[in-house]
């Protein structure tokens, strides 16, 4: 047996995120809120709002007990431990910035993006589904310039009468009649959305989203849980703590700067980390690389200058230099856009059709009837389904209409030449001139009466200063060097590289690991790299930390002075307390079934248990 390894109170921590981004930042919010209200309508929050004034009056449940007695829900009583965290429980490891959103920064500054792609009701904050909705309104920020409206989204355009008929035209049109009209609900695209909503499909500027991230941070204290250092390492092992003698089982954490942290609690919020596909097969290598080419996670990560300092350098001296941007997706236009804004000569190809859509994934995933598409998804029998529908709904990359619009723009000045359907075939470097000579092959389809016809055509490229790959992350989750000794000690199922996480998302149920972001796919659905899965997924991972920390799962062993005096309690216990009147008598006599309904539905309003619980016991 390997002794436990000696961790100074300093630089032990009740848990550790991994990530400062977005979806670090819900999550560590999320640990400090006892109240969480992210992903209840705002009608819910009414009734909450009105129960909370009236306390002990409201009779909360239909049952034979008055509301004469004086019962204190669990948040008030001191037979109940403290769930939420403080934030000097906390501590964020982030590899860019001493701060939350340094790369967020970064990937916005480097492609020079006024507006975020999400809507409103995608943001971080843990209590309010209209958080972002009441900043704007309180701060008097309902302009155009921190708010742009997502045109033809809601519909608001046409009237209900018109809004039918066109809906009912484009279904007999691209989706006949299935032989079970119960079919329908599962069709991509089929989008149904409550007009009341419509004040959510505005779109925030990248200053407003900072500003509203900022008061989240500055609302849970959360300046100073950030440290600027890579994750190298993590290990699960047995840790005493040098300070309080502490002992139990936890996560060393070891950094690039050659620090090491421990904790009870490990969440992996990095964000997109996987195998970059790059470079391509048709880049041939050179001495430099990043000197001819490079791919969007360079630029996002300041290794590499954007635009390029050769390409700076031609453009100083009143030349036009060209570039190859090789993608499909909003990230590839955003690229071409200033590239061509600059004066700089743009091919941009892309491997099919140019797909224009809002969001990156179907609208129906996020509109009246999510939990239709939602619930589908839950279901699967195998996270291989699940995998397959999460590509269904995605589609790979795409554009929405804003920057369609400006690179249509670039293509009728004739600054951005558009190529679909092509591919880099080979490549050449031209030492001498510092460029590239590319070979394209681009394929013409022509439709005839039985079937289409492929035609290639192959075209060249000459003297291409510099050639941007915006081609996207291959998920590995077992390929991510930090994340080594844990595949290794902990082995658990993957899925085209994305782990089978538990519904929890937990690593497994052998270790306190959790991971959110793209590696959660499996479990939280297509939205999950976006705002919206951050969200979604730190509720599902507060609910179950908070959950688990209040029964006293986190507690180590230690001294007996430090042993609480909380007295142990249990349903039993609980349930008598309600069932006894102020004489101290029995209530009338109920069924099993019925104290056991009662049981769970007063844990649910109380908080001491979630739905997620629920499902996965049943």
């Amino acid at each position: 047996m390997t002794e436990p390894v000696q961790i100074y109170k300093e630089h032990f921590f009740e848990a550790i995120i991994v990530g400062g981004g977005t979806a670090g930042l819900a999550t560590a919010a999320r640990l400090c809120e006892d109240m969480p209200g992210s992903i209840y309508t705002e009608e819910e929050h009414q009734r909450f709002h009105w129960l909370k004034q009236r306390g002990n009056k409201v009779n909360l449940i239909n049952r034979n007990i008055s509301a004469k007695k004086n019962f204190k829900l669990p948040s008030e009583s001191h037979l109940y431990r403290q769930k939420k965290f403080m934030p000097q429980d906390l501590l964020v490891l982030d590899a860019v910035a001493d701060r939350f959103m340094g790369q967020w920064d970064n990937q916005f500054a480097s492609c020079q993006i006024p507006y975020l792609r999400s809507p409103m009701f995608f943001h971080p904050d843990p209590v309010n589904i209209d958080g972002m909705i009441s900043f704007a309104h309180l701060n008097k920020r309902e302009g155009p310039k921190d708010l742009m409206e997502i045109q033809n989204v809601v519909g608001r355009e046409y009237s209900k009468h018109q809004m039918k008929k066109i809906t009912a035209k484009n279904m007999k049109k691209n989706n006949p009649v299935p032989a079970n009209i119960s079919d329908t609900h599962d069709k991509p695209g089929i989008i149904d959305i409550n007009m009341r909503d419509w004040k959510d499909y505005y779109r925030p500027s990248t200053v407003f989203f900072r500003d509203f991230c900022k008061d989240i941070v500055n609302r849970y204290q959360l300046e100073n849980s950030v440290r600027k250092d890579e994750v190298v390492s993590i290990e699960y092992l047995d840790i005493n703590v040098v300070d309080t003698n502490e002992t139990g089982n936890g996560f060393i954490i070891k950094t690039e700067s050659g620090k090491a942290y421990g904790c009870k609690i490990c969440i992996v919020a990095s964000g997109h980390r996987g195998n970059i596909n790059y470079p391509l097969k048709a880049i041939q290598p050179i001495p430099k690389p990043l000197e001819a080419s490079c791919h969007t996670s360079h630029l996002f990560s300041r290794e590499v200058e954007f635009p390029h300092q050769k390409l700076q350098a031609k453009l100083a001296k009143r030349q036009t230099p060209s570039v190859i941007v090789v993608g499909g997706g909003l990230t590839s236009a955003q690229i071409a856009h200033v590239c061509a804004n600059k004066g700089i000569k743009v091919y941009f190809l892309t491997r099919g059709p140019l797909k224009v859509k809002h969001f990156d994934f179907h609208l129906d995933w996020v509109t009246k009837y999510r939990n239709v598409k939602k619930s589908a998804f839950y279901i699967k029998d195998t996270d291989e389904e699940r995998w397959q529908m999460i590509q269904d709904a995605r589609e790979g990359g795409s554009v929405n209409p804003e920057y369609h619009k400006k690179l249509m723009k670039h293509v009728r000045s004739g600054s951005v030449k558009l190529m679909r359907f092509s591919q880099l075939k080979s490549t050449h470097w031209n030492e001498s001139n510092m460029t590239w000579d590319c070979e394209v092959e681009t394929t013409n389809y022509e439709k005839n009466n039985e079937h289409d016809e492929k035609h290639f055509e192959m075209m060249n490229l000459s003297d291409i200063d510099y050639i941007y790959c915006a081609t996207g992350i291959t998920p590995d989750v077992c390929g991510l060097p930090f994340l080594k000794l844990i595949c290794k000690n902990f082995p658990i199922d993957t899925v085209k590289g994305l782990p089978c996480l538990t519904n929890n998302l937990q690593w497994n149920d052998q270790i306190p690991l959790f991971m959110l972001g793209k590696n959660a796919s499996l479990r939280t659905g297509p939205s999950s790299a976006n705002l919206d899965g951050a969200r979604l997924g730190a509720e599902r991972i507060g609910w179950f930390i908070q959950d688990e920390k209040a029964k006293g799962t986190f507690d180590w062993s230690c001294c007996e002075h430090c042993i609480s005096d909380i007295p142990d309690t249990n349903e039993e216990d609980l349930e008598s307390k309600i069932e006894k009147d102020e004489n101290g008598s029995d209530s009338d006599s109920s069924t099993d079934d019925e104290d056991d309904a009662f049981s769970t539905r007063l844990k649910l309003a109380s908080g001491q248990m979630n739905w997620y619980s629920i499902l996965q016991e049943a």
